[in-house]
């Protein structure tokens, strides 16, 4: 069987590769039997925050091989592993050029949310315990969404008072939060009001307790989102709003909040695990 293909094509496909490989006149013609294309697509492996897929060609009559991986990325190869950044539905695609011509077929690759990672990352897959992380410097900043120390750009490192250095807040893969206030909370000043001055901050009795939260991807920056049920929970701030905390980053060992919602005030937390 003979196809005759545009060489500029067959240039953009494979490049100098093809023009070894195969034989052909100067009307561009090859003869051989047509490619047909297939391909297998491992199930996706979890590293960090990413996806890990295995693309492999199970095409016939083919030496040439070129991925499509759905994200706006391409790669060549027989067999070829993608990393994914993000979540969701990905329709991705294989060419194939041999000495009859090229095959294209596609499958849809199915990929875990980025908050799934991060959930298993926060709670340990049952249950995990962090901490404030104050031996660095700017464990707390305020500010806004597009400047999150511009109200305070954080103190030094071990600068914590230590009724708020020693806190813990657990999280369960059921959605139950923990605060472990040990000895007191630290609360956070009270401004004045026409009746009352300013309550500085100060170490106060312990408010300790569990809320129920809901989990999900992040509105704004974030990996992921958590929002308490209860009203008054907080994690490491009295006076952080709106009960919503976003994770912006987060390792087994790391992570960094960002409580407050992106219209308003907002106080990045650093924490570390237990």
């Amino acid at each position: 069987m003979n196809n005759t293909w545009n060489k500029a094509a067959w240039a953009l496909l494979a490049g100098p590769l093809l023009l070894t490989a195969c034989k052909k006149n100067d009307r561009g013609e090859l003869s051989g039997p047509v490619p047909q294309a297939s391909y297998t697509v491992s199930a996706p492996k979890t590293v960090g925050l990413t996806s890990q897929v295995t693309f492999t060609s199970t095409s016939t009559d083919a030496f040439l091989y070129q991925w499509d991986f759905g994200d706006g990325t391409i790669g060549s190869g027989q067999t070829v592993t993608h990393t994914y950044q993000a979540g969701g539905t990905l329709k991705t695609q294989l060419t194939v050029a041999g000495r009859g011509g090229t095959g294209t077929t596609t499958q849809n690759v199915v990929l875990p949310p980025v908050s799934d990672a991060v959930k298993l990352l926060l709670t340990g897959g049952s249950s995990k315990t962090w901490k404030l992380q104050g031996d660095t410097v700017k464990t707390i900043t305020v500010g806004t969404e597009s400047n999150s120390s511009q109200y305070y750009a954080g103190g030094t490192a071990n600068s914590l008072p230590s009724c708020q250095a020693d806190d813990e807040y657990t999280f369960s893969s059921s959605n139950v939060f923990t605060y472990d206030a040990k000895a007191a909370t630290f609360v956070a000043e009270a401004p004045a009001t026409a009746t009352t001055p300013v309550v500085p901050a100060h170490c106060d009795a312990p408010r300790s307790g569990t809320s129920e939260f809901t989990f999900g991807p992040a509105t704004g920056t974030g990996y992921a989102m958590l929002e308490f049920k209860k009203p008054g929970t907080f994690i490491a701030v009295t006076d952080a709003p709106d009960l919503t905390y976003r994770i912006l980053s987060i390792t087994a060992n790391r992570m960094v909040l960002r409580a407050g919602k992106p219209s308003g005030t907002v106080f990045d937390i650093k924490l570390i695990a237990k």
